[in-house]
C-alpha cells in the first residue's frame, strides 16, 4: 500500500548553488592520507599500461633477488621502486623512460603527489610468444614493420602494426597441394 505525499509537503530538490554553506570549510573537515600501498599499487597498474612490459612483479621471491614494488609517501611527494619484466627485444632505456613518466603522470593526476624518483629494476627479458597460425619468426622481421616517422621512435608501433592473420588455419587447409599449373603447349612452328 502507498501513500502520496501532497506536493506542498514534498521537500524541494536543491541544485549545488542553492544549498546552505557548511559551517566547517573543506579543508577543515579532515584530511586524506595516501598511504605506501596504496601509491604502490597505482604504480604498478600505471606500469603494466607501458607498451614493451610484460609483467610488474608485485611480490618478492617471483624471481630470485627481485624486490615487490613499493612506494615511499613522505608529505607531498613519493618514491616508487617498480620490478618489471620486459619484453624481447624492446628498447630498455625506452621503455624505462616511459614507465617513469606513465608512473609520475598516474600518480599526480590520481593522487595529487609529486613522485620524486622512480627506481625500476628489469628483472627478465621475455621472448615474444611464438606466433601460432602458421607464421616463422623470420616473417617478422624490421622489414616488414611499417617505416616510422621521422623523428619517432620504433615504441610508436604496437602489436596492431603487424599484418593480420591469416584466416584459415586449419591444419587441412594448410597441408593442400598447391595447385597445378597449366599444360604446356608446344610453340608452333612455321614453315
Amino acid at each position: 500500500m502507498t501513500t502520496d505525499t501532497p506536493a506542498s509537503q514534498a521537500s524541494p530538490v536543491l541544485v549545488p548553488g542553492q544549498r546552505p554553506t557548511p559551517a566547517v570549510p573543506p579543508e577543515g573537515r579532515g584530511r586524506t592520507e595516501v598511504t605506501d600501498r596504496v601509491a604502490a599499487k597505482i604504480a604498478r597498474c600505471a606500469a603494466g599500461e607501458v607498451a614493451g612490459v610484460r609483467e610488474v612483479i608485485e611480490r618478492g621471491g617471483g624471481l630470485r633477488g627481485t624486490r615487490p614494488a613499493s612506494a615511499t609517501v613522505r608529505g607531498d611527494t613519493v618514491e616508487i621502486g617498480l620490478t618489471v619484466s620486459v619484453a624481447y627485444p624492446m628498447p630498455l632505456r625506452v621503455v624505462a623512460a616511459a614507465i617513469r613518466s606513465h608512473v609520475a603522470s598516474r600518480i599526480a593526476a590520481l593522487t595529487g603527489l609529486e613522485v620524486s624518483h622512480v627506481d625500476i629494476t628489469m628483472a627478465e627479458l621475455t621472448a615474444p610468444p611464438a606466433p601460432t597460425w602458421g607464421f616463422s619468426r623470420e616473417a617478422f622481421s624490421r622489414e616488414s614493420l611499417p617505416e616510422a616517422p621521422r623523428g619517432s621512435s620504433r615504441e610508436a608501433f604496437s602489436r596492431e602494426s603487424l599484418p593480420e592473420a591469416p584466416q584459415e588455419t586449419s591444419w587441412e587447409t594448410s597441408r593442400q597441394a598447391p595447385p597445378k599449373p597449366p599444360p604446356r603447349t608446344p610453340p608452333e612452328v612455321s614453315p
